[in-house]
């Protein structure tokens, strides 16, 4: 009995079968999974899908509102000026004695500015009134005795000769003293013209020349500018200044302050540099602004030409530089969405003024359009108008 093994421990499986068995099972297993995938994967493909498996992207859309023009509104910018600016200087030459006002000091009209040295001036005067009294005493004699030949040849007392020379006498001394009267006068106005004078009430802006500097004619002394009235130059374009009129009234802005201006004037011919029309506009209130600020004309025009405003948002740049758009259409199944060229006029901050093959009513995708693609059904959410 001790020689007799254990029935199980006689039937038991050697464990290197075990071992080579189990990777053929996994194999199996495995190629039974594969199969059974694609069968499912094939049955899904064939299966019908359901109409709410995708459902329509929801968009806001912008309705179109086709318009024959569209209003522009155009900045050009200019300078502000005084009416009137003059750079005095004197008329002869001399050495200056006198500059009574500094930059900055206000004067009148009639104000002297300047003074040259006159004192020769005023000797050579003194000199012709001298000669002046000197004829005048010739004149006197001759006038007397003229008078004398006169009678004296009434009676036949006197030649022709004698009264002749007395006649011609009085008229040579009367031409002298117009002469030197006329000479007299033109001292004074040399004597004049050594002052410099304010030609009208402003403020002196320059002073090229002091006390002590011996000037030519025409030499600059001071500038002298008008505080009163003002005006802005500003620089058009052709089509700016042809929708413009004398008279009328236009929006001015400086230094973020909002004033009036009305058109005075506009020159015929194009500025050579600038290509520009030179346009000069009286200002009102703006007298606490300095001469030489920057001044924005706002020119608000109307432009013939079909289209309708859109939202920058709804543009989609193209290739070639185009831009497109994405317009709702109705189809079998609903609203979908159709790809359209257009043409962009004018561009404002948030908005494009734009054409192309669209009617009115029609309605534009505005924002998202990169999640949406042209004959994709979608749903209208929000709609805005132009």
């Amino acid at each position: 009995m001790a020689d007799v093994q254990p029935l199980k421990n006689s039937i038991r499986p050697p464990r290197r079968w075990f071992q080579a068995v189990a990777p053929l099972f996994a194999a199996v297993v495995f190629v039974g999974a594969i199969a059974g995938g694609v069968v499912a994967l094939h049955g899904r493909a064939g299966a019908k899908m359901s109409p709410d498996a995708n459902p329509p992207l929801v968009v806001n859309t912008h309705r179109l509102d086709l318009r024959k023009a569209y209003g522009v509104k155009e900045r050009f910018v200019g300078l502000l000026e005084p009416i009137r600016q003059t750079r005095l200087s004197f008329e002869r030459p001399g050495l200056v004695t006198e500059v009574l006002f500094d930059e900055g000091d206000r004067v009148s009209q009639g104000d002297v500015v300047a003074r040259l040295d006159a004192s020769s001036l005023s000797s050579e005067r003194r000199g012709l009134e001298a000669r002046l009294q000197e004829l005048e005493a010739q004149h006197g004699l001759a006038s007397v005795t003229l008078s004398r030949q006169s009678a004296l040849k009434e009676k036949g007392w006197q030649s022709e000769q004698k009264f002749d020379e007395a006649r011609f006498k009085v008229a040579e001394l009367s031409s002298a003293i117009r002469r030197v009267k006329a000479s007299i006068e033109s001292i004074d106005i040399d004597i004049a013209k050594s002052e410099i004078k304010a030609p009208y009430p402003g403020t002196v802006a320059a002073r090229s020349i002091d006390e002590g500097s011996v000037v030519n004619a025409g030499t600059p002394v001071v500038d002298v500018v008008e505080m009163g009235a003002r005006r802005v130059r500003v620089g058009l374009s052709v089509s700016a200044s042809r929708s413009i009129e004398a008279g009328q009234g236009y929006h001015l802005v400086a230094n973020g302050q909002n004033f009036d201006g009305r058109l005075v004037s506009k020159r015929p011919d194009l500025q050579a540099r600038t290509r520009t029309v030179t346009a000069l506009f009286a200002v009102s209130g703006a007298d606490d602004l300095p001469f030489g600020r920057i001044v924005e004309l706002v020119v608000e025009r109307s432009v013939r030409a079909d289209g309708a405003w859109l939202p920058i948002s709804a543009l989609s740049e193209s290739s070639k530089g185009l831009w497109t758009v994405l317009v709702v259409v109705e189809g079998e199944d609903g609203p979908k969405l159709v790809r359209e060229a257009v043409e962009v006029l004018h561009v404002e901050s948030e908005r494009v003024y734009a054409r192309g093959n669209f009617s009115s009513e029609s309605r534009v995708v505005v924002n998202g359009t990169n999640r949406v693609i042209p004959g994709q059904r979608v749903a209208l959410a929000g709609q805005t108008r132009s």
